[in-house]
């Protein structure tokens, strides 16, 4: 679209200058096309001690600030040459976001997040696809070891 301006002096001798609006310059050329998302689905999203042969080895939904290192593994279906997002939180702020660039129609993938002893608290994690939707979540709790009960010497009673 096209604006026409008409400057006082030029329009008493019949003359215009084209002028472009500035907000035309912004406008996407017609020939650009938008990404479109497949629709796909996780079928399987865990937090897991470790990946053996691309398979969780357990499932943990509590952890204890004596182990440090957790991993959240997914197995993602019909979202060949996407990518998704996994999202850390801890008490509801986003600490770290893993990009993971899906390469078949089935895909199993995971991160890790090793964890300070003094981040206790609730931790969750989300799949989120490309447009910001969430395709899945999964919350651990990651508290204070229990202590050792401390031995007391007694004397026997006769």
């Amino acid at each position: 679209m096209r604006f026409w301006y008409l400057f006082p002096g030029l329009a008493m001798l019949g003359g215009s200058l084209p002028i472009q609006a500035a907000d035309e310059a912004a406008l996407p050329e017609a020939s650009a096309k938008a990404a479109v998302l497949i629709p796909g689905v996780v079928t399987r999203s865990q937090f897991t001690r470790d990946i053996k042969d691309l398979e969780p080895v357990d499932t943990i939904s509590v952890l204890t600030n004596n182990q440090i290192r957790i991993v959240y593994f997914t197995e993602i279906h019909d979202m060949a040459g996407q990518t998704v997002t996994h999202r850390w939180e801890f008490n509801g702020k986003i600490i770290l976001e893993v990009p993971i660039k899906v390469g078949t129609s089935r895909w199993r993938a995971y991160s890790t997040k090793t964890l300070m002893p003094s981040w206790i608290g609730d931790w969750k994690v989300s799949v989120v696809d490309a447009a910001g939707g969430t395709l899945s979540v999964n919350t651990f709790t990651y508290l204070k070891k229990p202590e050792a009960p401390t031995s007391v010497a007694t004397t026997p009673v006769p």
